[in-house]
């Protein structure tokens, strides 16, 4: 695996690897079909939220909405990874983005290093997902249909309810 990142926070994992279980488990489906139905089968308890907001706003805006979507997404990340039991809350998740390189990263040591976000949270222009490895959690993010997905219990209550503030609701599953 190949460390990339300036806190080595990223490390590089094998596409097809990464991306197998997370469409066995999901039922991950790509299309551009904006007014289709989700890309993946939603988990119970999902919230779904609409990102027109944040896409519609402008350069700028956008570029503002979408920090904060990260900024908002790390903080929970690294709160609920160090809740996981984990070693200073240094656990990984999986960072998906289709057709582009999927990673193994440490929201720990990318908060404390700083640096670029290599699968930032919004999809703007592919698919994004950062999953809990046992997928107990994580984000979906949909590109056509403007749209972030957040399922399991912790991460619903926590960015689901704090982006939920901000952004329109779309579904619930």
């Amino acid at each position: 695996m190949q460390e990339v990142g300036e806190s080595g926070a990223w490390r590089e994992i094998p596409y097809d690897d990464a991306w197998w279980p997370f469409e066995a488990r999901f039922g991950f489906r790509a299309s551009v079909d904006a007014a289709g139905p989700p890309a993946i089968d939603e988990p119970h308890g999902a919230v779904t939220l609409d990102l027109a907001p944040v896409f519609d706003a402008g350069p700028a805006p956008f570029a503002a909405g979408s920090a904060a979507v990260d900024a908002v997404a790390l903080r929970a990340f690294v709160d609920l990874l160090g809740q996981d039991g984990l070693e200073g809350g240094d656990g990984e998740l999986v960072a998906l983005d289709w057709q582009h390189p999927a990673y193994r990263w440490s929201p720990a040591r990318h908060a404390l290093g700083g640096g670029t976000w290599r699968v930032p949270v919004v999809p703007d222009g592919d698919y994004r997902a950062h999953v809990h490895p046992d997928q107990v959690w994580g984000t979906f993010g949909h590109p056509w249909q403007r749209t972030l997905t957040v399922w399991g219990e912790p991460l619903v209550a926590t960015l689901g309810a704090e982006l939920a503030a901000w952004l329109p609701v779309r579904r619930r599953a």
